[in-house]
């Protein structure tokens, strides 16, 4: 606490305010001026009203009040997400081994959770690694038991589907919409919901499972109708409708939406993506004229 009282005091002379702004119907000016100098403590409530009166929010505290560095849980998923985007297995193996090293000094579960997490989307990028099915018990034992996914328990299981049976997936996605109720109103949960039910509608398009992509697709359409401006979210439902739409017998239409949807990718810039979903959608139509040929 004294570290945060030099650090709000500093912000609050950086944006020009008195010691009276600021403490004018929250606390006394003496109380703020003493938590300011290391010498009080303050109650939490007390110090989100402060920080509202800043028109700071909590994030930009703590991202000052952290040197101007992402937190230990933001930096490891940054290191992951370039791991598993540039194919670095032996990122990934060295990222998973750390968190069991400080699971088994700590013994924090999280440290577990993070390296069950990290193996997984290793196992994504290769599937001859070895899973230990104690691991994924763990892991789904702890998703059952939280009533409210905040970020990371919806970030845990969206990076963890591919170790994931998909009648798992598909009961957890279903009690997501549930579970996440609560923190909805954050923007970055609500985005992150939605990532994992479009990851939930892939997996049950190549799991053969097209009633429930379809409840899926429902689902998601229903969040983004109170979203207008989600539009890499639209952009991948669109396509993904699309495949759905193939598998299911309206091919025509269906290679209409994916073409489209990749359209709109190309005119954003991005090839990557172009590229993975172009592959994608030619081997669906390759697998549709195999099965059903003219």
């Amino acid at each position: 606490m004294r570290n945060l009282g030099f650090i709000f005091r500093d912000i609050r002379m950086d944006k020009g305010y008195s010691l009276k702004d600021i403490a004018d119907g929250i606390l006394s000016v003496s109380f703020l001026s003493k938590f300011e100098r290391g010498d009080s403590d303050i109650s939490l409530s007390k110090f989100y009203l402060l920080l509202e009166r800043l028109n700071m929010t909590l994030d930009e505290f703590s991202f000052i009040s952290n040197d101007y560095n992402l937190t230990q849980v933001e930096t490891l998923m940054k290191n992951v997400r370039n791991a598993y985007e540039n194919n670095n297995i032996n990122l990934l193996y060295k990222l998973e081994q750390e968190e069991i090293y400080m699971w088994k000094k700590y013994n924090l579960s999280n440290h577990r959770y993070n390296s069950i997490m990290i193996r997984a989307l290793a196992y994504d990028l290769n599937k001859q690694l070895e899973l230990n099915q104690e691991d994924i018990t763990f892991l789904n034992e702890y998703l059952f038991k939280v009533e409210n996914w905040g970020f990371y328990e919806t970030m845990l299981f969206g990076n963890s589907m591919s170790i994931l049976s998909i009648d798992s997936i598909i009961i957890f996605s279903k009690e997501i919409l549930i579970k996440t109720q609560l923190y909805s109103r954050i923007r970055k949960n609500k985005e992150k919901l939605i990532r994992v039910l479009l990851n939930t509608i892939f997996y049950c398009i190549e799991s053969k499972r097209p009633l429930s992509a379809l409840h899926f697709i429902i689902s998601v359409e229903k969040i983004l109708e109170r979203h207008s401006d989600l539009y890499f979210e639209k952009v991948k439902l669109l396509y993904l409708n699309g495949i759905y739409k193939i598998i299911s017998g309206n091919s025509n239409v269906g290679i209409d939406m994916s073409n489209k949807a990749i359209q709109i990718m190309n005119a954003l810039g991005d090839i990557n993506a172009v590229n993975n979903h172009e592959i994608y959608l030619k081997g669906k139509i390759e697998f549709l004229n195999k099965t059903y040929p003219n």
